[in-house]
């Protein structure tokens, strides 16, 4: 009965030994293969924007996405963080520079019209709005 024990504790390490062995070589193939990678993180679009805002104290960021849905409030908490020092004033439009991360191009571009703003630059969906009434 002891070998028995033994031959099965084996089985059990060999099996996790192949199952580690098995998930290294998909993470190095995944790794190699660019296309299997997600190209950006949410913060992505607003790369470069913080150049543009350096002595900008509040931007506006106006959004028509339902903020109760997790992946829509981690859109704007993390252009925040990519933007910090610059504070986001979450649908004000009231502010020379306004950030639209809208549900669609066409939905930002309504919203641009709407409020008589200006669109300066798109990055990945992402349209930032000149105010020329702006605070």
């Amino acid at each position: 009965m002891g070998k028995l024990k033994i031959v099965f504790f084996i089985c059990l390490i060999l099996a996790a030994v192949f199952d580690l062995f098995a998930a290294s070589i998909q993470a190095v193939a995944q790794l190699n293969d660019r296309n299997s990678i997600p190209l950006h993180s949410l913060g992505f679009q607003f790369i470069g924007l913080e150049n543009l805002f350096k002595d900008v104290r509040t931007v506006g960021y106006y959004t028509d996405k339902d903020l109760d849905q997790p992946l829509a409030i981690a859109q704007f908490e993390q252009a925040q963080y990519m933007l910090v020092p610059t504070v986001l004033d979450l649908n004000n439009t009231q502010y020379h520079w306004v950030i639209f991360d809208c549900t669609s191009p066409q939905a930002a571009m309504e919203a641009i019209k709407k409020f008589g703003l200006t669109p300066v630059k798109a990055n990945h969906g992402i349209i930032l709005a000149f105010n020329p009434n702006g605070v």
